[in-house]
């Protein structure tokens, strides 16, 4: 009986380590540090249109360059003839706009615009054949203060309209006295 009795123990002993470890809370593991979502590059920025439609409350949509500056074209011009009847004096106050790829959104497109080479061996761009220029007195974006000039100037449309008439009734730009800084040579610019 005493072996009953010592083998009782024994049982009884590893049973209670063996109930003590299954009932030992369990410590929970450190959980790993969760990685970093992988960066994601930004997408660049796409360059800016070099030609852009602008709503102008006087003549509705015009065309301006990338800076907001308002473009013109001549009436002495012959769309799609490849030349520029304004240099000069002329080019001083209506300069040639000239840009080295033209970048547009709708409802422009950009198999329109062409490049003109200059007689002063520049280039000009052109839209629908028009060569087109901005004005030395427009000193703000959104300015049209060559609409009209001498009747030979007007603001494109991005229809490639000529805009002859606003949408409303202005005031002729047309100057009614010749500064005496501008030098015209019965060019009529």
């Amino acid at each position: 009986m005493k072996n009953f009795l010592v083998l009782f123990v024994l049982l009884f002993l590893a049973g209670a380590v063996l109930f003590a470890g299954c009932s030992q809370s369990q410590v929970p593991a450190t959980p790993s540090p969760t990685p970093a979502p992988a960066t994601v590059p930004a997408t660049p920025t796409p360059p800016p249109d070099t030609v852009m439609v602008a709503a102008n409350p006087l003549y509705g949509q015009i065309l301006t360059d990338a800076n907001g500056r308002t473009l013109y074209y001549f009436l002495k011009d012959v769309p799609g003839n490849g030349t520029s009847a304004c240099s000069g004096a002329c080019a001083g106050i209506w300069p040639a706009f000239s840009v080295a790829s033209i970048r547009v959104s709708p409802p422009l497109r950009a198999s329109d615009f062409g490049t003109i080479n200059r007689t002063d061996g520049t280039t000009q761009t052109t839209y629908m054949g028009w060569p087109l220029y901005s004005f030395r007195n427009d000193t703000a974006p959104g300015d049209t203060n060559g609409y009209g000039f001498n009747r030979l100037w007007y603001v494109m449309a991005p229809t490639g309209a000529v805009t002859l008439a606003p949408t409303t009734t202005v005031p002729t730009t047309t100057p009614t006295t010749v500064p005496t800084t501008i030098y015209y040579g019965g060019g009529g610019y």
